[in-house]
């Protein structure tokens, strides 16, 4: 056992000089035309992973909302030039992975493929975000599959409940309305509007580049500079909001009912306001301590202990302006009531310290090791990069984490899961059949709502 724990803290010691290599030698900051670009050097492989990050998200929208995220989806639908079957066929020639991940607060687009092709990869993807048209014909056919893949949602129970929690969780919030909008905001998705979104995050907003892969893909300067056209001096809007703290002191509960169903999905959690999401390190403890892996409390007391669920998930983090904490599980309908009182039951426990010493240092060892995967691979390692610049933080965060971990103290833990669990300032949303109101009205007052109002 003492040799397995030398040789764990010696991988540690390891994988913690790696970090601190990649930060004070490795990264490159640069300046291209007023654009901040992020250069992480790496000749590993003969490939290269770039992220585009624009300092705006669905925010943006307004009242056409999934505006943002259909647009950045459909960059690809045609040029003037091209067909979307021609572009299709040009970068996966070059073997090129694309894609776009849109939120509230930012957006980015990300590509990744072999370094000798970058040229024409690049010079492709310029031209994609300089000159899409948006033709109706493809826009049309991305509206029917947006349609059917909501409508679908009522057959995948797990991805319904993650789209229904969200929603009520962040309830009078900026963050509660889907990125992608609603199918009744399909019609308003229209050609005219597409492109005048693509030009507004060109010309608009502020935007930062990351790229990693051998030293010689930063030839593509001229492409970024002179074929997609940014700029960092005119384009310099980033979106910040400010909304009145949201404070709960009671449980609200949601049953989401959903035709044929023959268990229960549960989620509970909140909404974090931007003052409680000050330590993510405490948060990620918290977290993972109370239901972060086959070990952690509610595996043991849900699983384990109740045969009452196959898993149980907590989480707790932040964004730039906001968090989430929450606990996601299934259950039995049969079992639902027992479910709930044994989640309850775990985090009384907990208030109480009535938990084994031990099982906090395994958490906080498994956090630990769980984290140092993040440096394995640069792609990840810059886009954890992209989040600190997005939040405002210093890089330094990124090795001060594992030393935060190890000086926050158990009552610290204990506190922060008793603010971030306890049953009083909750949102419990369970989705299943009707019959489970009867459970449910034993903790207190059930309102039911369709599903088909969150599609």
């Amino acid at each position: 056992m003492n040799k397995l724990i030398l040789i764990l803290i010696l991988s540690t010691q390891s994988l913690f000089a790696s970090i601190d290599n990649k930060l004070d030698i490795k990264i490159k900051k640069l300046d291209w035309n007023g654009i901040n670009v992020v250069f992480l050097e790496d000749n590993t492989f003969p490939t290269y992973d770039i992220a585009f990050y624009f300092a705006d998200g669905a925010l943006s929208d307004g009242t056409y909302k999934g505006l943002t995220q259909s647009m950045f989806n459909l960059i690809d639908s045609g040029t003037r030039r091209f067909n979307q079957k021609e572009i299709s066929d040009n970068l996966e020639f070059y073997g090129t992975s694309y894609g776009a991940h849109v939120t509230h607060e930012y957006s980015s687009f990300e590509i990744s493929g072999l370094s000798k092709d970058i040229i024409p990869t690049m010079k492709q993807v310029c031209h994609l975000f300089s000159d899409a048209t948006f033709p109706r014909k493809e826009v049309g056919k991305y509206k029917v599959r947006k349609k059917n893949s909501l409508n679908n949602l009522v057959n995948s129970h797990g991805a319904l409940i993650q789209r229904t929690f969200r929603e009520l969780s962040l309830t009078g919030s900026p963050y509660a309305y889907p990125v992608g909008g609603k199918l009744k905001d399909l019609k308003k998705v229209t050609s005219k509007r597409l492109k005048e979104k693509r030009l507004y995050f060109n010309s608009k907003v502020k935007k930062r580049i990351y790229i990693t892969g051998p030293s010689d893909i930063l030839r593509i300067r001229n492409i970024i500079i002179e074929e997609c056209g940014w700029s960092g001096e005119k384009a310099s809007f980033v979106r910040s909001v400010k909304y009145p703290k949201i404070s709960r002191d009671k449980t609200d509960i949601f049953l989401i009912t959903v035709p044929k169903a023959n268990q229960a999905q549960v989620m509970m959690g909140r909404l974090l306001n931007h003052d409680e999401i000050t330590r993510p390190a405490l948060l990620s403890f918290s977290s993972g301590f109370l239901g972060g892996g086959f070990t952690s409390l509610l595996m043991r007391a849900v699983r384990t202990n109740g045969g009452l669920t196959y898993s149980i998930s907590a989480f707790a983090g932040g964004q730039k302006e906001y968090g989430r904490s929450g606990v996601a599980t299934f259950t039995k309908n049969e079992s639902l009531e027992k479910l709930i009182e044994t989640i309850n039951n775990t985090i009384e426990s907990v208030r109480l310290d009535k938990f084994p010493e031990e099982s906090l240092e395994r958490a906080r060892g498994h956090l630990k090791g769980s984290y140092l995967f993040g440096f394995e691979r640069s792609d990840a390692f810059l886009s954890q990069l992209m989040m600190l610049d997005h939040e405002g933080k210093s890089y330094q965060e990124l090795y001060d984490f594992p030393k935060k971990l190890e000086s926050i103290k158990k009552e610290e833990v204990i506190n922060s899961i008793v603010d971030l669990f306890s049953w009083n300032k909750q949102v419990l949303v369970v989705l299943g059949n009707e019959k489970l109101k009867k459970s449910l009205q034993k903790f207190g007052h059930v309102k039911e709502v369709s599903y088909k109002s969150f599609l």
